[in-house]
């Protein structure tokens, strides 16, 4: 199945996979292949002159050494997900070249030769075959075309050549099919381990509670987009926010209900924050976080404002002992242009501390730290408050 550029994340991670795995273990079926034209001359040297047998050997060092190279290549360079299916069709079209090579140079070989060299070649020709199975057959319709490039012409001599192998012929049907079919349960088990692979992958990068992406996943995808803010340009803004009183609430309701609060909150800020790229985050307990690539701090700024609106008008009502009628959050935001000596810890720590200045300031509000300023060795205080 081809994935399209615009594909879901699973999709485009299996065809990696798979991608990857080809070129992985890419050498090995070149060598292989190579060895098994050498057994083919051992074979045929007492009826075919050596010339014929070079020509044959050089033809199969080339397309070999072809094949290494692509592979080679593809280790080399960092491929872009656009473009991986490009090189699947590289590798496939690789492998069937080496298939029709097979096919139509061994039927050149042995088509005068004694019965007993043809039986011969076509055992050969058939562990060709299957040098190609453990990476062609999980790629499904590849492996089916370099079974007929390789076989079909084979087939012909054998039912129509002079003399005919009936016999011959059926055995490499039966080998045939007996590998199509296995071809097919192997891709089907690969896909399935790729599916429940990346599965997992995925599972363990969210929060099971909110359904938000995890610590693990906030801590990635920050050191990710401050790399990218600090190779192309532009601010990287953070916004952690938690909820205020909840240990009073989550001893008044228990831990259900302090659960039930929490997803609330999280279906509240997926319903605010919903641009490509954006990540909302539970980084622990009743701590979140939403990373805003490409943000400038008023930008930033707002996304939380609403955010604190919205939750409260979920309108959940508090614990008594809490101090204000409905749950709420505070939020601290900070924006930075990544240069110099600053790391990405420190735009976590100038979040945080505006965290506590809304707190300190009286909660349920949002107070945003200014710009990173170079000339001095820390974030200023927080200053700019809304609520």
């Amino acid at each position: 199945m081809r994935v399209a550029a615009g594909a879901a994340p699973g999709a485009r991670a299996n065809l990696r996979r798979q991608v990857v795995d080809l070129y992985r273990r890419g050498t090995l079926p070149a060598l292989l292949s190579v060895s098994c034209a050498i057994g083919l001359m051992g074979v045929l040297w007492p009826v075919l002159s050596a010339p014929v047998l070079t020509a044959w050997l050089s033809m199969q060092l080339l397309i070999a050494v072809g094949r290494l190279r692509l592979v080679g290549r593809f280790n080399r360079h960092r491929v872009s997900d656009d473009r991986l299916w490009r090189w699947r069709n590289y590798y496939a079209s690789a492998a069937l070249t080496t298939g029709l090579v097979w096919g139509g140079g061994s039927v050149l070989l042995v088509m005068n030769a004694p019965a007993v060299q043809q039986v011969l070649t076509w055992v050969v020709l058939s562990a060709a075959v299957l040098v190609e199975f453990p990476a062609l057959a999980r790629l499904g319709r590849p492996f089916f075309g370099l079974l007929v490039a390789a076989l079909a012409a084979p087939l012909g001599l054998m039912l129509f050549g002079s003399p005919p192998l009936p016999d011959a012929a059926a055995a490499l049907l039966l080998l045939a099919f007996a590998s199509a079919l296995a071809g097919m349960e192997l891709r089907r088990t690969y896909v399935d381990g790729l599916q429940l692979e990346v599965e997992f992958a995925r599972l363990a990068r969210l929060d099971q509670l909110t359904g938000l992406a995890n610590r693990r996943c906030f801590d990635e995808t920050l050191a990710g987009e401050w790399q990218r803010v600090q190779r192309y340009g532009g601010e990287l803004a953070l916004v952690v926010f938690d909820v205020d009183e909840f240990k009073p609430y989550n001893d008044h309701f228990g831990h259900p209900g302090g659960d039930s609060c929490l997803r609330r909150l999280a279906a509240a800020a997926r319903e605010v924050v919903h641009r490509h790229g954006d990540l909302v985050a539970r980084l622990g307990g009743e701590e979140f976080a939403v990373v805003l690539p490409q943000t400038p701090a008023s930008g930033a700024a707002a996304v939380a404002d609403t955010l604190r609106q919205a939750v409260e008008n979920l309108k959940l009502p508090h614990a008594p002992g809490a101090g204000r009628e409905m749950v709420t959050i505070s939020a601290g935001v900070a924006s930075v242009r990544p240069s110099g000596e600053r790391r990405v810890e420190d735009l976590v720590e100038a979040a945080d501390r505006a965290l506590y200045a809304a707190k300190r300031a009286g909660r349920n509000r949002v107070v945003t730290a200014p710009l990173f300023d170079d000339s001095v060795s820390g974030p200023a205080a927080a200053v700019r408050v809304s609520a």
